[in-house]
């Protein structure tokens, strides 16, 4: 039997919450990242927003320009997150076999639920009817034989949803070659900038035209990736739905409402952000093996850089001499700082067995465990680090910690 593979897509999922949780909002502009006049860029739009010219990225202000009379909302991430978690739980209600590729869109393979209903038209309905009952937000449900294939029914869904109809489309298997034939090599997985600059040149622009390229050629070219991309070319596409949970990186970061020099304050935003980043690992069991930071200067010239860890670790004290030495070598230019991040990546699940004389790493990883009990008892500005000390005269104090711009929204 054929794979049946779902890619479902949360219509501008940040801006439809904010609609499901304040109905006046509804069939109105909503944008999410910021107010206007603050710095930051647009974390999402609504579909009402992206029809007058307002899309993820834009600067608020210019967004503030080209649309004074939106509803600018600054977003909460823990929200977002319970709202994910409910969908999620509506998913596997439907298929055990649930892949989330970020908070807004999951892979679901349905091959074993489709027996229990009419068509595959009929289940992706009542998955939709399902998520918007519960949940008052629409999705888009796009079907096919392999991911590739639900990824592009899924785009020909979100244009219908965004057109007001029903957003579902499956791509039967004799439909296959013929829509894959009118699309751009772009549709191809893994296909980026500098690949399609390249085909450009040999004057490929199509799936079409792709698929006439000798595999010999394709080698010599590409590699491994060439074979890849001469099967997705011809509908091909044995990527599984995989079930795991853990998430492929975790970061935390904030834009300042004013661009600083002051080192004392970056140090101290980079150690909160993390501690956010920490507290997370800890929360979902993992450990990092190895750590990001990314600066963008007043100027909008973006700078990142990553290092590899000694261990796979999850506590602050752990990482925080690899954080400053990347932001030592990344801060060259005697310009504001707007904007900073903290990612950690090649994470694996918490699996400690600390060595005979590793009493330091021992010692962090017991006090990191100790904060973070009194901090859920008493909340965070019962006890931290002076490091954050700073912080206090920039952002305001919550219960958990500051309230930071534009946090990060990643799982």
């Amino acid at each position: 039997m054929n794979p049946t593979i779902a890619l479902i897509d949360m219509n501008a999922f940040l801006a439809s919450v904010e609609q499901a949780l304040n109905p006046d909002l509804i069939g109105k502009p909503v944008i999410v990242g910021g107010m206007p006049g603050t710095r930051g860029v647009v974390i999402c739009a609504s579909y009402e927003a992206r029809k007058l010219g307002v899309k993820f990225g834009l600067p608020l202000a210019e967004a503030y320009r080209r649309l004074p009379g939106a509803a600018f909302l600054k977003g909460d991430i823990k929200i977002y997150r319970d709202y994910w978690a409910e969908v999620c739980d509506i998913f596997y209600s439907f298929s055990p076999l649930v892949e989330p590729v970020s908070m807004d869109e999951a892979y679901l393979d349905l091959s074993g639920s489709l027996a229990l209903y009419d068509s595959i038209e009929a289940l992706s309905l009542l998955i939709r009817n399902t998520v918007l009952k519960r949940l008052n937000i629409r999705c888009s449900v796009g079907i096919g034989q392999s991911k590739m294939l639900a990824k592009i029914a899924c785009e020909l869904a979100k244009t219908k949803s965004a057109g007001g109809k029903q957003g579902i489309a499956v791509i039967k298997p004799k439909e296959e070659t013929t829509i894959l034939n009118r699309l751009s090599v772009d549709n191809l997985p893994n296909v980026g900038y500098k690949t399609r600059k390249l085909l450009a040149e040999l004057g490929v622009y199509t799936i079409k035209q792709f698929r006439e390229i000798p595999r010999p050629v394709l080698i010599e070219l590409f590699g491994k990736r060439g074979l890849e991309w001469y099967d997705y070319a011809r509908g091909i596409d044995k990527r599984e739905v995989k079930t795991s949970a853990l998430p492929k990186s975790i970061s935390r970061e904030t834009t300042f409402n004013a661009d600083s020099v002051d080192r004392k304050f970056l140090r101290g935003t980079l150690y909160y952000l993390l501690e956010r980043v920490c507290l997370e690992l800890r929360r979902l069991s993992l450990q990092t093996r190895r750590i990001g930071v990314k600066l963008r200067y007043v100027d909008y010239l973006f700078s990142d850089q990553a290092q590899t860890l000694n261990s796979y670790v999850d506590s602050e004290p752990e990482i925080f001499p690899a954080v400053m030495k990347l932001f030592s070598e990344l801060y060259t230019r005697k310009v504001g700082i707007r904007h900073l991040g903290i990612t950690a990546t090649r994470l694996i699940p918490s699996i400690r067995q600390f060595g005979l004389f590793d009493r330091q790493n021992e010692k962090h990883s017991n006090l990191t465990a100790g904060l973070d009990k009194v901090r859920r008892h008493y909340g965070y500005h019962a006890i931290f680090y002076g490091k954050t000390m700073p912080l206090g005269d920039k952002f305001r104090e919550v219960v958990d910690g500051y309230e930071l711009r534009t946090p990060s929204l990643s799982l």
